[in-house]
């Protein structure tokens, strides 16, 4: 089964609840080699490879059916491509949603704060975004 690296709005229960099916067991894991920013004129984030880390949630195990929605979900922009992630310093092979270089001009030159999303974006995601069922 995969297990699946998250790092923007996926991280955010209320997001995740509204998509998955499955209780999957979560926890906080960090990405080297790749770095978060803003996506121009919007509240979620992108990763690309860089020099640098991402802070996020690995889900462990995740169902076919799930992984099938949150394909869906992150739509045309995003790769789900497998990296390895630390997690209480063990290497893990999981997947992450990783922005298509076909899509680099929409990436924002300031980096992307969970803490603001929490505050601020959430819920203009929540009201606006037309991905969930």
């Amino acid at each position: 089964m995969t297990h699946l690296f998250t790092y923007g709005s996926l991280m955010f229960e209320n997001v995740w609840h509204k998509l998955v099916k499955g209780n999957y067991l979560a926890q906080k894991a960090t990405l080297h080699g790749y770095e978060r920013r803003a996506i121009k004129d919007d509240v979620y984030p992108v990763i690309f490879k860089s020099n640098t880390f991402v802070e996020g949630v690995v889900y462990y195990d995740m169902s076919d059916e799930d992984l099938v929605i949150l394909d869906t979900f992150e739509g045309e922009y995003y790769e789900r491509k497998e990296v390895e992630l630390l997690v209480e310093n063990t290497p893990i092979k999981a997947s992450a949603y990783i922005l298509k270089e076909a899509y680099f001009h929409l990436i924002d030159t300031k980096p992307w704060s969970d803490a603001l999303f929490a505050q601020e974006g959430i819920q203009t995601f929540l009201e606006e975004y037309k991905g969930f069922h």
